[in-house]
């Protein structure tokens, strides 16, 4: 087997466990992208590499190498540990837009504020009543 046929067997089994991947064969060496379908900018991207004894190993993008080839549920499994702490961060990036919009408003807020003494009002009649009698 070569490289892209274990990359393909890897994307059969992570496929089963509910990532997505995407793979990366026109570069050299051919990469697996791995990630969350709800979160497709963070992800790992994995490549084969002989090891010792010429037994071939899925390797991780920072060199870490995983499991070896023939351990594609353990791989699996792997990277799925490695990316499972990026997979609450839709939730922390919709609370900090929702944090920059409430910010947002309370700095239009205040800026009407701050220009309120700057604006001239028409001056109220007698008794504080502008269209009194």
């Amino acid at each position: 087997m070569n490289a892209a046929q274990y990359l393909d067997a890897l994307a059969v089994e992570l496929d089963a466990a509910g990532w997505s991947t995407r793979p990366r064969y026109e570069r050299i060496p051919v990469l697996l992208h791995v990630f969350s379908p709800d979160l497709p900018q963070i992800g790992e991207s994995v490549h084969v590499k002989a090891g010792v004894g010429g037994v071939p190993w899925f390797v991780s993008s920072t060199g870490d190498p995983l499991r070896p080839c023939h351990d594609r549920a353990g791989t699996a499994k792997e990277i799925a540990a490695r990316l499972a702490p990026f997979l609450h961060a839709p939730h922390i990036v919709r609370l900090t837009q929702r944090r920059r919009l409430a910010r947002c408003r309370m700095t239009r807020f205040l800026r009407v504020l701050a220009i309120l003494p700057l604006v001239r009002f028409p001056s109220l009649g007698k008794g504080g009543q502008r269209w009194g009698s």
